[in-house]
């Protein structure tokens, strides 16, 4: 086989669409080209080409979840998830996410704390919902555990009370249940939600 022309991409000047025997083959990041030292009247065998073909894909595969977490950053569960739905092979993804957790581009723990902070400082919930929440993207109970131990979670149900249920008067049994069901919506804790309220009173 024969690399008979080599051709930069119109909407895309950063990848190349390689024609082998007359017919094209490949789209190619320009990288990749350089890489594996491709020029048009080389010959390549199908090992070759085979082998070319893979690390364009996972190219393809870590390009697309660059663009992913770009937006905010996401659990390994998360991401892989995101690429299985685009329709990426699992082997690969699977290869790509090992990847970018060997080099911190992707860190469970680090994406925990920071899930955590945001749910306690900028849009508080409770730790029931936090606790579903990071299971669902794939977070172990071990860390989940260990970081909502590390919250006070009366002192947030008591700020939590004060800034948005303040019309509600605990005394008066309908809103008092009103007053349960919007914290317990929230994810707070039923027990801590009762030690507050008892001492509130």
């Amino acid at each position: 086989m024969k690399i008979s022309k080599i051709e930069v991409q119109k909407r895309n000047k950063n990848r190349c669409s390689i024609y082998i025997d007359g017919e094209f083959k490949v789209g190619l990041a320009r990288e990749l080209v350089l890489k594996y030292d491709l020029h048009e009247g080389n010959r390549i065998t199908p090992e070759e080409l085979k082998n070319i073909l893979y690390n364009a894909e996972k190219s393809k595969i870590r390009e697309r979840a660059f663009k992913i977490l770009r937006h905010r950053e996401r659990s390994s569960r998360e991401l892989k998830e995101r690429l299985l739905r685009i329709g990426f092979d699992e082997m690969l993804v699977e290869e790509v996410i090992k990847e970018f957790v060997d080099d911190k581009t992707i860190d469970d723990e680090r994406f925990a704390r920071a899930f955590v902070n945001d749910y306690t400082k900028l849009k508080p919930k409770g730790n029931r919902f936090i606790f579903r929440e990071l299971l669902k993207r794939g977070i172990s109970r071990e860390t989940i555990t260990s970081l909502v131990n590390a919250r006070n979670e009366k002192v947030l149900i008591e700020a939590f009370i004060n800034k948005k249920l303040t019309h509600l008067n605990q005394k008066v049994p309908e809103e008092r249940r009103k007053l349960i069901r919007r914290l317990l919506h929230h994810g707070f804790s039923i027990d801590n939600i009762y030690d507050v309220l008892n001492e509130r009173r």
